[in-house]
């Protein structure tokens, strides 16, 4: 079976002692699934780095004769070893392949290959969208694409950026004469996906805010975040 890192990872402790180790994607999964389901916080970043953080928060007595409580937090770091970036076009039509198929368990790995319903993956893509952490394998062969895939996949689909409108207008004075009247700039948040943002800004740091904000939102929605 294909095994590679899909993350490497940072975790301060509740007593601030400091690890560091490695995650399969499979095991990256495992820890992010457990952690949702606990309500700890899963923060994705906003950038394009699919780097994100974990943080369990516990609040009680350190023995059973204290009376003070006491608030502790263990954080994780999660650094994708491949950069989410690098998905290539079709890579992403081969993770879409096998996430169309998740509510039937995924692909299955037969020969090297993915098989998904009648279409399959060759196994060099396997290899590769396996080595860079998108799939994750169970030992019976089951293929799904991995917390890491769906977040390269979301930073794929959702390409934000910024975009300049002049609001320069062709005015007529009381002669009839017609000339530009230079107005100010504004700038508006767009994104791949054909999302433009209803408002428009006077200041680029203000519409590049709001392209982080739409690219969060879709990055929350790979971990079933809302809100």
């Amino acid at each position: 079976m294909l095994i590679a890192p899909a993350y490497r990872a940072k975790t301060v402790d509740y007593d601030q002692t400091v690890t560091a180790r490695t995650y399969t994607a499979l095991e990256a999964d495992a820890l992010i699934a457990a952690a949702l389901w606990d309500e700890d916080q899963v923060i994705p970043d906003g950038d394009r780095s699919g780097r994100m953080t974990i943080i369990r928060t516990i609040t009680g007595h350190r023995s059973a004769g204290d009376t003070e409580r006491r608030t502790l937090r263990r954080t994780t770091r999660l650094e994708p070893v491949r950069p989410p970036r690098r998905l290539t076009a079709r890579q992403y039509e081969d993770l879409a392949l096998v996430l169309a198929r998740d509510a039937r368990g995924g692909g299955k790995l037969e020969g090297g290959r993915i098989a998904a319903g009648i279409a399959s993956i060759p196994p060099s893509a396997t290899t590769r969208l396996v080595e860079h952490g998108w799939l994750a394998v169970d030992p019976d062969g089951a293929v799904t694409v991995s917390y890491a895939g769906r977040v390269a996949m979301t930073l794929h689909e959702h390409q934000a950026g910024t975009g300049y409108i002049g609001t320069d207008k062709w005015v007529v004075d009381a002669f009839g004469v017609g000339g530009w009247e230079i107005g100010s700039g504004l700038f508006v948040a767009r994104c791949s996906c054909g999302y433009r943002s209803p408002s428009r800004f006077d200041d680029r740091a203000m519409a590049q805010g709001a392209s982080r904000g739409h690219r969060m939102k879709h990055l929350r929605a790979a971990f079933d975040l809302t809100g």
